[in-house]
């Protein structure tokens, strides 16, 4: 535990010596966090393709469904006579 206490320390305090323009730097230039940040923006575009997708289709999935049901229900009706 204080391994890492101390390497956090370390990395802020030559930051806090930093200028303005060297700390708008290093901020740019740091990579660490960038992957979760793109899975984050990928999960989002996916989510609006789905429910763009349930938008356009949704009506007709919902009517091949129930198509299915009534047909399934009729084969059952059959048996049972």
């Amino acid at each position: 535990m204080k391994a890492i206490e101390t390497k956090a320390i370390e990395v802020i305090k030559p930051a806090q010596s930093l200028s303005v323009m060297n700390r708008f730097r290093a901020f740019v230039r740091d990579r660490r966090g960038a992957n979760m940040v793109e899975y984050i923006i990928l999960v989002g575009i996916v989510a609006l393709f789905a429910i763009g997708a349930f938008k356009m289709f949704g009506g007709k999935v919902v009517d091949r469904v129930k198509a299915q049901k009534d047909t399934v229900g009729n084969i059952n009706a059959a048996e049972g006579q």
